[in-house]
């Protein structure tokens, strides 16, 4: 069985021009309209097998610049969508997504202050490019440097 992971899903300018606009999505859109469904583009998935290493239960972490805003738990995996969506984004900006995953609505947490990226580059050893989808390593040993 493959061990839950602690992921991060960057947001470019076009889908969120601010990390408050980001923040009021989860808080808002994401559980309550959306269901938990969160649609994700063809940005680029940094780390060999992404979407196969990000299993139910996993914990994503929502990026905003130099900031992690928020998280939630993975409640299904990433599928690619056939054909994709044509959505617009919260700004109204058009917009295509190739796949999308299922959150719990009820995980979904807004984070008071931001996380730094650059604490979690330190603690991960690696540079996390801005556009890039990255796994950190295991929700657990996330957990329990940064939630306890």
């Amino acid at each position: 069985m493959v061990e839950p992971v602690a992921c991060i899903f960057p947001h470019s300018d076009d889908e969120f021009p601010t990390a408050v606009a980001l923040c009021n999505f989860l808080s808002n859109a994401l559980p309550k309209v959306q269901k938990g469904r969160y649609l994700l583009r063809r940005v680029g998935f940094k780390d060999k097998d992404f979407k196969a290493r990000v299993v139910p239960q996993s914990l994503v972490l929502f990026r905003k610049g130099a900031v992690i805003v928020g998280d939630a738990v993975v409640q299904k995996p990433i599928r690619e969508l056939d054909p994709p969506m044509h959505e617009q984004t919260e700004l109204g900006i058009a917009m295509i997504y190739y796949h999308d995953i299922v959150l719990d609505p009820q995980s979904i947490r807004v984070y008071s202050e931001g996380l730094p990226m650059k604490t979690l580059e330190s603690w991960s050893g690696r540079r996390l490019y801005p556009s890039f989808y990255a796994i950190l390593g295991t929700r657990r040993d996330y957990e329990s440097t940064f939630l306890t």
